[in-house]
């Protein structure tokens, strides 16, 4: 009987293995380079005095026919890199490997930033609507918080600002909900070894 050679397929090639293993770590840094450039460049051309502002007044071509936002496109790339980030052999490893009491404090205060940043993007969606009920205008990109001027000398414009917080919302979200898996998988770890060891 003749025998039949099995070769390797082009998915068990090492450049393939090391892909995989890496592809968060990949997709982490290339977000955050997308992030960091757009917001360079946005900042390096500003449109005027007010924070935030020259980011919210245009908009990019991030694909063939699709526009963003400067911000918007900050913030989507900012919360892909830190998702991704978290998923990295290496941030997962220092997460399943630290102690429980670090684990426990990462997540209290996560939850902690997940309370400050809500409180916050309820506080700029209050303040966006008020202040087109109140000025009576038509464009609501336009609409700034000049407040506090003892802290903030300029005023922030609110599409800005509310964006922020709510990525910020966002990624303490989805810390907790990381925190929570890491958890899981390092008691089912431990009943694992204390079943092998009966």
């Amino acid at each position: 009987m003749r025998g039949r050679s099995v070769g390797k397929s082009s998915t068990d090639s090492p450049h393939h293995s090391v892909l995989r293993v890496h592809i968060f770590s990949i997709l982490s840094v290339g977000f955050g380079v997308a992030a960091l450039a757009m917001i360079l460049a946005a900042t390096l051309t500003p449109t005027g005095q007010i924070s935030g502002q020259s980011l919210v007044t245009v908009e990019v071509q991030v694909l063939p026919g699709f526009y963003m936002k400067p911000i918007t496109f900050f913030t989507y790339c900012l919360f892909l890199c830190f998702g991704f980030g978290l998923y990295s052999p290496k941030t997962r490893g220092l997460f399943l490997n630290v102690g429980p009491d670090v684990l426990r404090a990462v997540y209290v205060m996560a939850w902690l930033v997940a309370m400050a940043s809500g409180f916050e993007v309820v506080y700029h969606i209050v303040i966006w609507s008020a202040s087109l009920a109140v000025q009576g205008l038509s464009n609501p990109d336009i609409i700034v918080n000049p407040f506090p001027v003892s802290v903030n000398p300029t005023p922030v414009n609110v599409v800005f600002a509310a964006k922020i917080v709510v990525a910020i919302f966002f990624m303490s979200l989805f810390l907790i909900d990381y925190v929570r898996r890491i958890d899981r998988i390092r008691r089912e770890r431990e009943l694992d070894l204390r079943l092998h060891a009966n």
